[in-house]
């Protein structure tokens, strides 16, 4: 049997098993901004960096390297969009980075922009190496992440070689959502996200506003507590703290317009609306992949009834799906192998399609637990926060691997594809018993 998380966290967020069995090592990581550094891969290989070693060309859009310290991507955005006179949506980056870390990422500008001759240093964020490409920055364009990675005060830092070898063993861990996905203090925007896809829109507003966490105090708790005991909305936005500007949004508009909970959502931004949803989806790809495990299916090797996607040579993204029959099991098993081909699990929308077999009996039977089937995900309510599905890779495989053992620190570096989490691989080594405690 796998083992098996203790952790109440990992069950909420279906993260339930670990891909490796062996003892974790222990350990803090973030204990400081520089122990979590993050360089974004482009999709034809450039890392964003300081060196500036960016070839450029005579036409196009200018793009440049935003490095951040402490602060999300779109916070770092809106910084730099004021700072130079811009719309926000003038700047277009291919990723959200880690908030608790040192990153590099690619940016590009839309329309007439002049570079400054020098870095911009403006606290938490700059920007600098500004270089001319024919195209404009997208999401598609990226192609993963580079992690150097810090692990302080390990208290076992002699289980990480077998660890390593186990990794070798096995070629990857199951490729969770990971916890920034949700929250760790608040772990709600899934469930959020499921109330809209039902229609719960006054649940979805009080999961939002009210409810309390255990690990909230202060200002913040108080106010949840007040609006839920009095329904005073206008008072909870004076309680509110200017950094829950969703939060603070939302009650605002409910104190003009009591009882509009459909419109309060509506009026979040789409970018909001669209995250919510899709935490559910996460959340959902983490029950199956959960379920898998326990009904002994392999998250590496595809079985009767799965999809794998084929990776032409030289290809960072599948070029067709094919469900696996009989006939093909031993061949699909073997391109996976090779690495011509992945595992690729289903995240749920309304035009996607399960599987066959025990894959898709596993996949319907975490949909009927949960009360839900696909035709929820055209959202009737709110249609623009509808979704047809996709597939995800079901196997996390580090790229580029390296350790450094110092006791009682050692350090990580290695590369993940795009939407790859580096702490649900550090998950494995550490196997931590603290979450939040321990930097999650």
């Amino acid at each position: 049997m796998p083992k098996k998380s203790d952790l109440e966290l990992d069950r909420l967020l279906g993260l339930e098993y670990y891909g490796l069995e062996g003892d974790g090592t222990g350990g803090y990581i973030r204990r400081q901004v520089e122990d979590f550094i993050v360089n974004e891969v482009s999709i034809d290989g450039l890392t964003a960096g300081p060196s500036c070693d960016y070839p450029s060309s005579e036409e196009g859009y200018w793009w440049f390297v935003m490095e951040k310290r402490g602060i999300d991507t779109v916070t770092a955005l809106i910084i730099l969009s004021k700072h130079w006179g811009l719309r926000r949506n003038t700047l277009s980056a291919a990723g959200l980075k880690d908030s608790k870390a040192i990153t590099y990422q690619f940016v590009s500008v839309l329309g007439d922009f002049t570079p400054p001759k020098e870095r911009v240093d403006l606290g938490r964020v700059s920007a600098y190496c500004f270089f001319k490409r024919p195209f404009y920055l997208k999401p598609g364009l990226l192609y993963g992440n580079r992690f150097k990675i810090r692990v302080r005060d390990a208290s076992k830092p002699g289980n990480l070689g077998p660890l390593i070898e186990e990794l070798r063993l096995v070629r990857g861990v199951p490729n969770y959502y990971g916890y920034q996905r949700f929250g760790t203090i608040r772990p709600n925007t899934h469930l959020i996200g499921k109330y809209i896809i039902q229609g719960r829109y006054r649940e979805a507003v009080e999961e939002l506003v009210q409810r309390v966490y255990p690990r909230e105090y202060g200002r913040v708790a108080e106010a949840r507590r007040y609006v839920a005991e009095t329904g005073d909305y206008a008072g909870a936005a004076e309680m509110l703290p200017s950094s829950l500007r969703h939060e603070k949004h939302v009650v605002r508009y409910l104190a003009n317009r009591p009882g509009d909970y459909y419109g309060a959502l509506r009026s979040l931004p789409l970018y909001i609306r669209r995250l919510f949803v899709g935490a559910y989806q996460a959340y959902l790809f983490n029950k199956i992949l959960s379920r898998r495990i326990k009904h002994g299916l392999s998250y590496f090797y595809p079985h009767v009834g799965d999809f794998i996607g084929i990776y032409p040579e030289g290809s960072h993204e599948p070029k067709g799906l094919i469900m696996v029959t009989e006939s093909l099991l031993e061949k699909s098993r073997k391109l996976v192998e090779e690495g011509r081909a992945a595992l690729m699990l289903p995240i749920v929308g309304y035009r996607i399609n399960l599987g066959h077999g025990e894959p898709g009996r596993v996949a319907r039977e975490v949909l009927a637990e949960e009360g839900v089937d696909l035709g929820d995900f055209r959202v009737k309510g709110m249609p623009e926060a509808s979704s047809t599905g996709t597939y995800r890779r079901a196997a996390l495989v580090p790229e580029d691997f390296s350790v450094d053992v110092r006791p009682p620190d050692y350090s990580l570096e290695f590369k993940l594809r795009k939407g790859m989490y580096a702490t649900v691989l550090l998950r494995e080594f550490i196997k931590p018993t603290d979450l939040i405690e321990q930097g999650f």
